[in-house]
């Protein structure tokens, strides 16, 4: 409640003050003096010009307000009835794995540095067996939200039991996929003026300039096409547990069947890209190796039959020329066999390169078929809805009162 002080202000007329001034006194010197009397708000604690709320008369305000709560709470209840009722049921499945964490002495590496003399391939210490090349599982999520292997995964043909038909990623969500009540809501009125504008699609490249990318493939997609990317990247998440090294994919569709295999498409695409980047250097230099190693295996077998020849013709070998033909033979088969036996190393070092540079993959839990939704979880929803709506009241509520008390006019 508020409280109110009188303060009297008065005005005098001093003599002695107009004296000092020159001016003569006028009329009697009696001091002539005005009084005013002003209603000065003050606060419970005598503060003046205050304007604190009093939490308890406020507190009782609200209480005696409870239908106006119970209708403001009322609405959003509705709105959370008729949102968990008319959102599309989605399946969520889920996979475990556990990516191959590289060192720079692996198993293959020490057993080419151990026994490498023994195979006959000399020193394999001073070969490098390191995890150049290979890519961190942290890179993961960033692989799979690309625009390449999110074009790759809606270019796969997945079947859904709930429409009994097999179609592509793209097919399914420009065409066959059932609208729900609120995504049509959504669509007509905030991506409304999207329609309207009407923007024109990229043209697509020409034939002649489109060669020029066969080393780097562009890919070229339309609007509609970067629409189905963004929903199918929003239903597909990838999380790395650093403290176990536990990689968790997950992949949401509108059918159980459907979001199992599109989660296992995810981890095959995944796998392969992470098994090309690895072992791509290798898997040059072991095609390098084998096309030295066919060329050193044929070089070495002509001169070893040249040799043969010759010694099957010269059994004695009782001349000068003959002998010095024979050294010069045995000499070129020396030569040939050190070659080919120096490149049958560096093939089997490169064999064994693509196998340690090869990623692996050990699935904890594989790819599940979902028996139970992950949304719409309408409980939850309803909770939330509640929760909302006695907040937004009391603060409505609320708000109205201080305004009164603070900001309205008196009549």
């Amino acid at each position: 409640m508020r409280s109110y002080k009188i303060r009297v202000l008065t005005l005098s007329q001093d003599p002695k003050h107009n004296k000092s001034e020159g001016k003569e006194p006028q009329g009697n010197s009696e001091e002539l003096t005005a009084k005013e009397y002003r209603l000065i708000p003050v606060d419970d604690n005598g503060n003046s010009g205050g304007n604190a709320v009093n939490i308890v008369e406020l507190m009782k305000y609200v209480r005696d307000q409870y239908r106006i709560i119970a209708k403001i709470t009322g609405c959003f209840l509705l709105i959370g009835l008729l949102i968990a009722i008319f959102s599309p049921v989605e399946y969520t499945s889920e996979a475990l794995l556990m990516p191959e964490m590289k060192s720079s002495d692996s198993s293959v590496g020490e057993l080419l540095k151990d026994y490498g003399s023994i195979l006959g391939m000399g020193d394999m210490g001073s070969m490098d067996m390191s995890s150049e090349g290979t890519i961190a599982p942290e890179v993961y999520p960033k692989i799979v939200s690309s625009l390449s292997f999110q074009n790759q995964l809606l270019e796969h043909k997945v079947y859904f039991a709930n429409i009994d038909t097999t179609v592509s990623g793209y097919t399914y969500f420009k065409e066959v996929k059932e609208w729900s009540f609120f995504e049509l809501i959504v669509e007509y009125t905030l991506g409304l003026p999207g329609k309207i504008s009407g923007e024109k699609e990229i043209r697509q490249l020409p034939d002649w300039l489109r060669e020029q990318f066969n080393k780097n493939k562009v890919i070229e997609l339309t609007k509609k096409d970067l629409e189905v990317i963004r929903e199918m990247e929003d239903r597909i998440e990838i999380e790395l547990d650093s403290g176990t090294g536990v990689l968790t994919v997950s992949s949401q569709m509108p059918d159980p069947i459907a979001a199992a295999q599109i989660n296992n498409q995810v981890i095959s695409i995944l796998k392969d890209f992470v098994e090309e980047y690895s072992t791509q250097k290798a898997k040059e230099d072991l095609a390098f190796a084998k096309e030295q190693h066919k060329q050193a295996k044929s070089r070495f077998e002509k001169v070893q039959n040249k040799l043969a020849t010759f010694l099957d013709q010269n059994v004695k070998l009782s001349t000068a020329k003959s002998q010095s033909e024979e050294q010069r033979l045995q000499a070129e088969f020396d030569l040939a066999y050190n070659a080919y036996n120096s490149i049958s190393q560096q093939l089997m070092k490169a064999k064994m390169d693509v196998q340690e540079k090869t990623p692996v993959f050990k699935p904890i839990q594989s790819v599940n078929v979902p028996n139970e939704k992950s949304e719409p979880k309408r409980f939850l929803i309803l909770v939330l809805s509640l929760i909302v709506g006695i907040i937004v009241s009391f603060f409505f509520v609320a708000g109205q009162q201080i305004y009164d008390q603070n900001f309205s006019v008196p009549n």
